[in-house]
């Protein structure tokens, strides 16, 4: 079973991702693949030649705060870099991991991926997990990031239709709660779908 793994900017879907992990599913993250495209010198020259080289920090590497206080700035900027950067790398970096979850004995693979509409890769899920939470949580989330009071926002609104993925989704998990409610919340929906491993809940 391949899962799909949306939601709030900021809702905890890294904590839920945790929770699968535990129970003995392979997850793959999108922010750390991300991550690795930005260590790519050939990405690096790619996000350089799109948006100048006030992108790059001082040792040559992407600035990621620089590089989302320009993306993030209007839809444009944010359509040129998923689509000519991120998403036909990102496509051929699932691709491999659901090959290795098929020769696994792994009951599950989760791909935590926000965007996981925009890019079409739901087509590839059994299952998708929504994930939300109250906006002040969110909020206080956000700011354990260092970000300031308006990007949240504007994050969110450079997404796709929560409502609509929120409709999509076959299970909305409402961050509400510890670490422990979202990790029976998580358990519930895995015994419901056919179940994975048992693990030990986290103590918060």
């Amino acid at each position: 079973m391949i899962i799909g793994l949306v939601g709030q900017v900021c809702a905890g879907k890294s904590a839920v991702a945790e929770a699968f992990r535990r129970r003995g599913a392979r997850v793959w993250s999108a922010d750390k693949a991300v991550h690795e495209i930005y260590r790519d010198p050939r990405a690096i020259r790619e996000v350089v030649r799109l948006f100048g080289p006030e992108v790059l920090n001082p040792a040559g590497g992407i600035d990621r705060q620089a590089l989302a206080r320009i993306v993030f700035a209007g839809p444009a900027p944010l359509q040129k870099l998923t689509r000519q950067v991120i998403f036909p790398r990102t496509g051929r970096a699932i691709r491999a991991e659901v090959e290795r979850f098929r020769a696994s004995r792994a009951p599950a693979l989760v791909l935590d991926a926000p965007t996981l509409f925009e890019s079409g890769r739901d087509r590839l899920c059994d299952r998708i997990v929504f994930v939300g939470a109250p906006l002040a949580r969110r909020q206080k989330w956000a700011r354990a990031r260092g970000w300031d009071r308006s990007e949240l926002k504007r994050r969110e609104q450079r997404l796709g239709d929560e409502r609509l993925k929120r409709r999509r989704a076959d299970a909305v998990i409402r961050n509400l709660g510890t670490l422990r409610d979202l990790d029976q919340r998580v358990g519930k929906i895995l015994v419901r779908w056919g179940g994975c491993e048992s693990a030990a809940a986290p103590s918060r």
